[in-house]
């Protein structure tokens, strides 16, 4: 007849009641066991940080417009010549449009002046100042589009990816020429940008002059606003777009708007007094 030790009957007892005490602890009747012991599976906890990624501060659906000179100035203000285009209503009209396309696709949408003190800390997928360039005629090749980055730079390749969106987007929209990366607004225009997240990526584009490209900017405004809208759908969306455009060098004009023509619509020339 087998023999048992009095001490082994105790320590079975206690490690017995140890083990239920535990179970009775992390588990209520009613509830799937596998659930408790598929959270000690370190390999189940890898699949839910995978399903759980860390957000963001910039993913989320904000996206902000700011529309040049709005609430500071005019802008470029146009002669008669130009019917008294005002660089302000261009900007306003297309930044407007641009906001209701991007809010048909679900996205919250800040139209915002340009000092508006919204900037200051912004976090959002994007920033996009919307202007456009001069009334004078410089030269024959003073039509086209210019697109830069704007503010503290903290992600290049960010900067870059929205860039060259824009550039990419509004090109087929428009059938305009990308000029380079070096916009003639104001400088002063821009400080506040230098106070928005590090976070938000954020652009400047100047959609067009408003000598020769009078009739895209003022015929086709929708044709421009959906280049912008796509833009920054193809930035969000991370979509392809056409590379090394971003830094191209600006085209040199000079800025001396010629004395003896002005131009009243692409081709046709009045002479001056």
């Amino acid at each position: 007849m087998k023999k048992y030790s009095i001490f082994r009957a105790i320590f079975t007892i206690l490690l017995t009641a140890g083990i239920a005490s535990t179970l009775f602890l992390f588990f209520t009747p009613g509830e799937d066991l596998n659930t408790y012991i598929g959270n000690l599976n370190p390999a189940s906890q890898v699949i839910d940080r995978e399903l759980q990624p860390t957000l963001l501060p910039n993913e989320q659906s904000r996206i902000a417009l700011v529309s040049g000179h709005w609430g500071y100035d005019l802008g470029h203000t146009c002669p008669p010549e130009l019917n008294d285009l005002r660089e302000i209503d261009v900007n306003l009209r297309v930044s407007t449009i641009v906001r209701d396309m991007l809010a048909e696709q679900g996205y919250q949408v800040d139209l915002l002046q340009e000092f508006s003190p919204e900037l200051t800390d912004y976090t959002g997928l994007a920033i996009v100042a919307i202007h456009t360039d001069t009334c004078n005629y410089i030269n024959g090749q003073a039509t086209g589009f210019k697109v830069s980055g704007l503010g503290r730079i903290a992600y290049p390749a960010e900067s870059d990816n929205l860039n060259n969106c824009l550039i990419d987007r509004y090109q087929r929209r428009t059938g305009m020429s990308y000029l380079g990366n070096t916009v003639s607004s104001d400088p002063e225009l821009f400080y506040q940008y230098g106070q928005i997240n590090d976070y938000t990526t954020a652009s400047v584009i100047e959609t067009g002059y408003l000598n020769l490209d009078y009739r895209t900017l003022t015929e086709k405004t929708d044709q421009v606003a959906r280049g912008i809208a796509d833009g920054i759908l193809c930035y969000i969306n991370n979509e392809s777009s056409t590379t090394m455009l971003a830094n191209k060098p600006a085209v040199v004009l000079d800025t001396e708007p010629a004395a003896e023509t002005i131009y009243i619509l692409p081709g046709i020339a009045a002479l001056t007094p």
